[in-house]
């Protein structure tokens, strides 16, 4: 068992869960898109389990395989309705970034801070200078690599220091079925 701070950092896992999709017709969705400023949002996908609520906890894994391995060992909960997913999260400038796999779809990336709280889907409407890469948020509610750059060098000065402002950005991928069976 490798015991560096690297390896326990939790930026270098990838994360692993089963999430619900938020969508309108869900219970708060009119109030939330107001509180955002995003009327174009189709739905929401992100880290924080307040605005994706997360099914059973998060589980953490050294590798795709292993993440992988989560999902087909029935470890990570099986999806039981079409508004549910499998999310695996990585630092988006760690030692998992761009990760290309079949069953492995990006979504888009999200900013939070260390409590995992969304700064993008769960802080509110986004002002100068930050409101034009909110309009560019995708119909799912994250941002493009780049965009979320420009933000996070944004945030600290544009949010007068608040702890919200100071960020990791997530790579978002949906963990999409495989083949289960053995040959």
């Amino acid at each position: 068992m490798n015991t560096s701070n690297a390896i326990d950092r939790r930026e270098d896992w990838i994360s692993v869960s089963t999430r619900k999709i938020r969508r309108p017709g869900d219970p708060e969705w009119d109030d939330y898109i107001r509180f955002l400023g995003l009327p174009h949002l189709q739905e929401v996908r992100t880290i924080d389990s307040w605005c994706n609520p997360c099914h059973d906890g998060n589980y953490f894994a050294h590798s795709v395989e292993e993440a992988l391995d989560l999902i087909d060992e029935g470890i990570v909960r099986k999806l039981r309705s079409p508004d549910e997913y499998h999310l695996a999260f990585v630092d988006a400038q760690g030692p998992h970034a761009g990760i290309e796999h079949p069953r492995f779809r990006l979504l888009g990336h999200d900013l939070s801070d260390e409590t995992w709280t969304s700064s993008l889907l769960n802080c509110g409407y986004w002002m100068d200078p930050l409101d034009a890469i909110a309009r560019r948020t995708m119909p799912n509610g994250l941002l493009n690599f780049e965009d979320a750059l420009q933000a996070k060098a944004l945030l600290p000065e544009a949010w007068n220091g608040d702890p919200h402002a100071f960020v990791t950005i997530w790579a978002l991928y949906e963990i999409l079925d495989g083949e289960t069976s053995e040959d």
